[in-house]
């Protein structure tokens, strides 16, 4: 009785140990199998081209096995709700991201299957292109009454009535250029001194006519 347990327990443990290898052995198979299938979707020369306007990126990649691939991108590093992919199954990878804004940094992974490559974690960046946004807040200028001058000549005030002088006449300059104290100015048949002033203060017009001399 001893014998036939003792056979039994040799038995079961023999079954036990026999398991044992075989887990771990076909978990060491496993990684094998899926690091090298890992390997084969591994992504090399992998760029990120922005356009010149930073509205989309293509990324690229090669790859030793044709697969169809994806791109999980967006600006929080924790959070890519976006997603590009492979139209077809291809080694040669060509990627456009759109809705992109320009100015900002965006992270992105790479899925292929099941694998995920995140660059350990971090995932991988780029800079999109062009100007980052500005928000601009309109300046109201004040208005400004015009200012009307007047041209001095519309003003009724500014009109000046010219003033035209008249040239002044010395009527002893003139009559003593014409008066003659041997005429008779004022008619009265008498050549006299107040002939002559008459003549010098203008008060008779100058006729030079000659009188008869009283005798």
């Amino acid at each position: 009785m001893k014998g036939k347990i003792n056979l039994k327990t040799i038995i079961i443990f023999a079954i036990l140990i026999l398991v044992i290898v075989l887990s771990v052995l076909g978990v060491n198979v496993a990684k094998t199998f899926m690091s090298g299938a890992a390997a084969d979707y591994e992504p090399q020369g992998l760029t990120a081209v922005p356009s010149v306007d930073g509205s989309t990126t293509t990324v690229s990649w090669t790859t030793d096995k044709s697969a169809t691939a994806s791109v999980f991108y967006g600006t929080n590093v924790a959070s890519l709700l976006l997603m590009a992919e492979d139209s077809a199954a291809t080694t040669d990878h060509n990627i456009l991201l759109t809705n992109l804004r320009a100015g900002k940094t965006y992270y992105y992974k790479i899925v292929v299957g099941e694998n995920v490559f995140d660059n350990q974690g971090a995932m991988f960046s780029f800079k999109t292109g062009g100007a980052a946004e500005v928000v601009v807040t309109p300046t109201v200028m004040p208005t400004v009454a015009p200012v009307v001058t007047l041209p001095a000549a519309s003003s009724p005030s500014a009109v000046s009535t010219p003033i035209v002088s008249s040239p002044s006449v010395s009527p002893t300059a003139t009559s003593s250029a014409v008066c003659d104290k041997t005429v008779d100015y004022n008619k009265d048949g008498v050549i006299n001194s107040l002939d002559y002033l008459m003549c010098l203060r203008g008060k008779i017009t100058v006729t030079p006519t000659k009188a008869a001399s009283k005798i």
